[in-house]
């Protein structure tokens, strides 16, 4: 089982923190109109929220715009600062700091909800969930959108092409591309399942599109032509083929804290 592998150390969170720090310097800002949504949430006015990896600032301003107060965080100071000043733009107050996943800096049972984009897969799981499980308030929820290592055609192309996990990730085989850093690999079922365990199977999937046969436009040629070809045959394939909507690249994790005694007893020891 692949567990481990993503267990940080301080010249992998190094080289993360200045591949972020350059990629975020060529950001656009812009306007912001829309609203943070988290499934089965009806209303984040007056919650108080965590984005994590808060990256262009987008998110954050969302947030705000739902109404919440809004507290965001990232590994990248470049990416905190982009976050400061979209905010400030958007005329909407937030608090953003530069702060590792493993080892946040609030007190227990803060935040109501907590929510991210695209940032499990680059973090130690179980040191990560832990902190996401403390920060939260009994009854919080944490979501986050994120790929997905599920798939077997997938996964099986994944690392024949770019990589194992644990492994160097290449950036390019023949014409296909990747983003990202070396080390970055999509969500696993070993990750999944630490979350799970972590908040003691209050966790669900969910799922808005399929996305599979996108990727070859993703990874491979760009056109937006063949990309909404690609886009339709997806649509197509699920409602076809409802199953196969746990095999999309994309995916939501859904926590929720719920208080036991077992979560007590761990508390207090």
């Amino acid at each position: 089982m692949e567990l481990n592998y993503k267990n940080k150390n301080v010249q992998v969170e190094q080289k993360e923190k200045e591949f972020y720090d350059n990629y975020w310097k060529n950001f656009e800002i812009k306007k912001i109109t829309g609203r943070l949504e988290i499934p089965e949430v009806s209303n984040l006015k007056g919650s108080k929220i965590l984005i994590c990896s808060c990256g262009s600032g987008i998110d954050t301003v969302y947030a705000a715009n739902a109404g919440a107060d809004v507290y965001a965080f990232d590994i990248s100071s470049t990416a905190v600062e982009m976050a400061r000043v979209v905010a400030k733009n958007n005329n909407v107050n937030i608090n953003a700091e530069v702060m590792d996943f493993h080892s946040l800096k609030y007190e227990n049972d803060t935040f109501d909800y907590i929510y991210g984009t695209d940032i499990l897969h680059h973090i130690d799981c179980d040191r990560a969930g832990k902190e996401l499980f403390r920060c939260l308030k009994p009854g919080g929820v944490a979501f986050f959108w994120e790929n997905s290592d599920r798939n077997p055609i997938l996964r099986f192309f994944r690392r024949m092409l770019f990589g194992k996990p644990g492994g160097y990730q290449k950036n390019k085989f023949l014409f296909f591309r990747r983003d990202g850093t070396t080390d970055e690999y999509p969500l696993t079922e070993d990750e999944v399942k630490i979350l799970s365990d972590i908040f003691e199977g209050h966790l669900k999937r969910i799922y808005r599109v399929f996305y599979f046969f996108q990727l070859l436009s993703r990874f491979g040629w760009k056109n937006k032509f063949y990309n909404k070809f690609l886009f339709n045959f997806d649509k197509f394939i699920a409602k076809i083929f409802p199953f196969m909507m746990k095999y999309s690249f994309e995916q939501g994790i859904w926590m929720q804290k719920i208080i036991t005694k077992k979560n007590i007893i761990n508390k207090n020891n």
